[in-house]
């Protein structure tokens, strides 16, 4: 299974690797002007700390030369990234948010909601990872939080919207997420639905559409959002250029 995703000829969506669920390339979307997201340049990814050997060598193998993780301290100590000492992949914690946050967000009741405190609360958090991801590409890069799904999600829905994929087309690549984590959230659900917070496993359209409405009325839209955390145009310009393919290699 490991090795197929390198030798087949043929670009592939999830990358079902042992020790994960949710491993998945963001190349091949196409964008309203006509461009294509670039294959093998930007994957999005659950915690990476239960990998076997064989699944570590096929990222390596895959291309991916930078790790970014999204998750706070205590996350990271308790379940470290088996890429964390690695010579092969550069790993940076970039952390969306740390535990002080935590206790603003269990107040909440949606998972749209989190993501509106997030967009507000952690502007400096989303410039730090825009820039680690600019100064990074074009090497070929791995965003990840625990799921893969709410920051990585998010990160990758501005991304996408950078890139000028059109909305529908973020909100099929955002609920993907919950096809590939239901069996690891399955065992949880219970308990969660006991306590009220089952919307913490979910991975609906609605939430995604609900923080895009929520970003055009308070932002301007995405790139307004992204200006008003302090990126430049040239910042995002080049942001977009590094994210697609050359048009002439779509010919």
């Amino acid at each position: 299974m490991e090795n197929s995703i390198n030798s087949s000829p043929v670009f592939q969506r999830h990358l079902p690797l042992e020790g994960s669920y949710n491993i998945r390339d963001i190349g091949g979307y196409v964008t309203v002007d006509g461009y294509q997201t670039r294959w093998k340049t930007i994957l999005r990814s659950d915690s990476l700390h239960r990998l076997s050997p064989v699944s570590q060598q096929a990222i390596i193998d895959y291309g991916v030369k930078i790790i970014i993780d999204l998750r706070y301290a205590s996350e990271v100590q308790n379940r470290p990234s088996v890429f964390a000492e690695s010579k092969q992949i550069k790993y940076l914690n970039v952390p969306l948010f740390e535990n002080e946050l935590l206790e603003k967000l269990k107040v909440l009741k949606s998972q749209a909601e989190n993501y509106y405190v997030w967009l507000d609360s952690c502007q400096a958090q989303f410039r730090k990872i825009l820039e680690t991801i600019i100064d990074s590409l074009p090497s070929p890069l791995l965003i990840h939080c625990t799921g893969g799904k709410d920051r990585t999600g998010l990160t990758i829905a501005l991304l996408l919207s950078v890139a000028n994929v059109p909305v529908n087309t973020i909100v099929e690549d955002f609920v993907l997420s919950g096809d590939y984590l239901a069996p690891m959230f399955a065992p949880l659900l219970p308990k969660a639905r006991e306590l009220g917070y089952a919307y913490m496993f979910e991975c609906r359209a609605e939430t995604l559409l609900d923080t895009f409405k929520y970003l055009d009325e308070k932002y301007g839209g995405v790139i307004g959002y992204l200006h008003t955390i302090g990126l430049t145009s040239e910042q995002i310009d080049n942001l977009r250029s590094l994210l697609l393919e050359d048009r002439q290699n779509l010919d």
